[in-house]
């Protein structure tokens, strides 16, 4: 059986063979004296299709920042246990720490949700949706940053409830799982993110619910992040004083049919 469990890489990469690298755009560097304090990015990885290691190359060499990122929390959904790029294998590789949380067998293996960050968890614990149709989970991890307590959340809620009543009704399986959601969360700062399936629009109640206690930056207006025709993917943000976030879709999928979305918390004056 496959667990949820936290993972140290000890091991040195492998050394792979030639490849041609397709360069993403780069973007401005911060101006002034802002610096990120961490990366935060969602991504739903098609059935483990996405290259997760292409991607975490170009995410912290800078590629796309415009300046190398030192610390970073990947949340992923359709994450594939075993697969090329299981997001443990990719951690360990790079000897960073991951969370999988499994979710269902499906045809390509155990599918589930993952967290790769830099920055070791003080906690860690998978969070059981309550089930429209199948198995739904979130994962949310407390992390001290520059002095903060600060927890990240992964989720990933219903696409539909049943064949019968397809996507009509499945705005309310959403709100459901996400009031359940923020009931289990603690207070104090913190960054929600996932694949919410808000196949409806902006006025989805699960977005509403969220926005109402993570207000930064608004919901509204964001690009595309399915096939370039749905937003699905979300990043919100209830920061400290003095922080603050930008949030974009980065416009590679990276083999995935979802883009990612890169969130940047930054603050001003000397790093520590």
């Amino acid at each position: 059986m496959i667990r949820a469990s936290w993972v140290l890489a000890l091991l040195l990469a492998v050394p792979s063979g030639a490849c041609v690298v397709r360069q993403p755009p780069r973007t401005a560097p911060l101006a002034g004296d802002q610096h990120v304090i961490l990366a935060v990015v969602t991504w739903n990885v098609h059935a483990g299709r996405g290259d997760l290691p292409r991607f975490l190359d170009d995410l912290a060499h800078g590629r796309l920042t415009g300046a190398p990122v030192r610390d970073y929390a990947v949340l992923l959904q359709e994450n594939i246990a075993g697969s090329q790029y299981d997001a443990v294998a990719v951690a360990r590789q790079r000897q960073v720490w991951a969370y999988f949380a499994p979710q269902w067998q499906s045809s390509r293996g155990m599918s589930g949700i993952a967290i790769i960050t830099t920055q070791p968890p003080i906690s860690a614990r998978t969070i059981d949706l309550p089930r429209e149709r199948r198995v739904r989970k979130a994962v949310a991890a407390e992390f001290e940053i520059e002095g903060t307590s600060i927890f990240i959340v992964n989720a990933h809620l219903e696409n539909r409830t049943s064949w019968l009543q397809g996507a009509l009704f499945s705005d309310s399986a959403r709100r459901r799982q996400a009031e359940f959601l923020l009931r289990e969360l603690p207070p104090g700062p913190g960054v929600v993110g996932g694949d919410l399936n808000t196949w409806l629009g902006e006025d989805e109640p699960a977005l509403r619910a969220l926005a109402q206690r993570f207000a930064d930056p608004p919901h509204r207006g964001q690009e595309p992040t399915f096939r370039d025709k749905l937003v699905l993917d979300y990043l919100f943000f209830d920061l400290p004083a003095g922080w603050e976030a930008v949030r974009r879709v980065v416009p590679d999928r990276y083999g995935s049919d979802h883009h990612p979305v890169l969130g940047l918390i930054m603050t001003s004056g000397p790093r520590s």
